[in-house]
């Protein structure tokens, strides 16, 4: 980790044309809104502009860092611009500032903040290195003395509170993960089943993000060995299909340590009370925080080898522990990583919120014909949620809203998830389905051997059933679709997916499993 790594190299200006301190950051801003790097220009400018309120960056001899922790970015990032004629940065020398180094940091980044700050005060002090600076006539030049002077002092250390992670999976969300996780100071260590995916980054050192966070984050460690990758982290990020869960508790068992977290992103429905139930089935007796995610918190893809590309981070995320009370203990560590997770109520309402179990499966069997001919070549979400298949979709919804209600959680229907995710609305989901501008586009999958069946039935849809049987609520829609992706796919979904007994709920009232979620005990 370096300040040259954090540099948007198409946006450094060796001839500032601003004649003041909000003129030159503005324009700063605007090269690296012009490089596709930063979206949200005025929020970033209001944020510098208000941290140079509370005290200039005008640090003396003819140099200015203009900087803010600003929630326009989620990776620190930094430019440069040379200024001939000089600045007014009220600097400390009363001399006005010729090389303005402009740092954006993510919020609660301000440890790793005070590291490139810090890093940057040594290279300043290198004998000549700032005259080389000012008299620099092309980006190329200034990056090159940065590359050089900082090869001379090494990389630079984590800040002391960044979390130590462990990242188990390899797959699109896992890659995405590990790479931002890096670039924004942790410790990185990442876990796989499998070698596949690991050689070329073991290779390459690191991960190579593009998108909505770009650069290359370094990973300390990339294994099969979950001893190699679990002892030491203070989270353990579980980023694979919810049918991997129960293996990946297995695997990570004998390795756990007293107070460590174990996010899964994301649980699906029932994700942490079927792992907390697997562990405690091998005996295991650490003090752990187990948690789950509502969501995954990309859209990502892996484009090549050791690369990966992130479309977007969601702007909320919400994360509930089990038990509940436990939230309290992990919430703070993981908004340090990512300020976008946020309290839920407990695993119950993220596990019944899960909006795949309601699109997923269901379109994919109604619309099995067309994925085969077509080979996926139409619209998943548009053309293939005609009315009559949105009729089928709305009312398998309700079902599963009945169950949650059952439970004694609220969730949303899934007419109203597209009306809080989309700000769209409609009459029946359709309607609302039809009026979702970010669906447009997406195609269905080529086949029907796909994770939108294989993972959402009985990781999902099977869960929900069990527990409508448990509870007395009739779910027919539900098991109708079990049923048909069973037959499907020559596969008993029933038998293979998470049932009640597999979650630990067999035999309890609702009282008890409420008890249970949010207290630990059913006493």
């Amino acid at each position: 980790m370096n300040v040259y790594d954090y540099i948007v190299d198409n946006a450094i200006l060796t001839n500032l044309e601003g004649k003041t301190k909000r003129e030159v950051v503005a324009e700063l801003l605007a090269a690296m809104k012009e490089a596709g790097r930063l979206a949200q220009t005025e929020k970033a400018l209001s944020d510098i502009m208000a941290q140079e309120k509370m005290g200039s960056s005008g640090i003396g001899s003819g140099v200015a860092i203009p900087h803010a922790c600003t929630s326009a970015v989620h990776q620190p990032m930094i430019t440069v611009g040379i200024s001939r004629g000089g600045v007014d940065f009220e600097s400390i020398d009363g001399k006005p500032a010729h090389i303005i180094f402009l740092i954006l940091g993510r919020p609660n980044g301000e440890a790793l903040q005070l590291k490139i700050v810090g890093r940057l005060a040594r290279l300043f002090h290198i004998p000549g290195f700032l005259d080389s600076l000012q008299t620099a006539g092309a980006p190329e030049q200034i990056l090159s003395l940065l590359r050089s002077a900082e090869k001379e002092l090494g990389d630079m250390e984590p800040p002391r509170d960044a979390p130590n992670i462990c990242i188990a999976g390899a797959g699109n969300g896992g890659i995405a993960m590990a790479g931002h996780f890096s670039l924004i100071g942790c410790n990185v260590r990442l876990f796989n089943r499998s070698e596949q995916r690991l050689n070329v980054i073991r290779m390459a050192g690191g991960i190579q993000v593009a998108g909505e966070v770009n650069g290359f984050g370094k990973i300390s460690v990339a294994t099969t060995d979950a001893g190699e990758a679990v002892p030491g982290a203070d989270i353990i990020m579980v980023v694979i299909p919810a049918t991997g869960h129960r293996e990946m508790a297995r695997l990570l068992a004998p390795h756990l340590t007293d107070g460590q977290a174990i996010l899964l992103n994301p649980g699906s429905t029932g994700g942490a009370l079927e792992f907390a139930e697997v562990l405690r089935q091998m005996g295991v007796k650490k003090y752990l925080f187990i948690a789950e995610a509502e969501t995954l918190v990309y859209a990502c893809r892996i484009t090549n080898p050791g690369q990966v590309r992130i479309f977007r981070i969601k702007n909320a995320v919400p994360v509930a522990t089990f038990p509940a009370y436990h939230i309290t203990d992990v919430l703070g560590t993981l908004r340090k990583i990512l300020p976008c997770f946020v309290p839920g109520d407990n695993v119950l309402k993220t596990s019944m919120s899960n909006i795949s179990a309601v699109f997923h499966p269901a379109l994919m069997l109604l619309n099995a014909a067309w994925i085969e001919e077509q080979k996926g070549n139409f619209e998943f979400y548009v053309e293939g949620a005609s009315a009559s298949v949105a009729n089928i979709l709305e009312v398998l919804d309700a079902e599963r809203v009945r169950v949650a209600e059952a439970l004694g959680v609220r969730v949303l229907s899934a007419r109203e998830w597209l009306y809080q995710a989309y700000g769209v609305v409609g009459k029946n989901l359709y309607e609302a389905m039809q009026a979702n501008e970010g669906y447009r586009g997406i195609k269905a999958p080529s086949n029907l051997d796909h994770r939108y069946i294989t993972e959402d039935v009985p990781a999902c849809l099977v869960p929900t059933a069990s527990l409508g049987d448990h509870l007395g609520v009739p779910v027919p829609t539900i098991k109708t679709i079990i049923h048909l992706a069973g037959i499907l796919h020559g596969v008993n979904y029933f038998a293979i997916g998470r049932t009640v007994e597999r979650l630990g709920l067999a035999g309890m009232s609702v009282r008890q499993i409420r008890r249970l979620v949010e207290e630990g005990r059913t006493d």
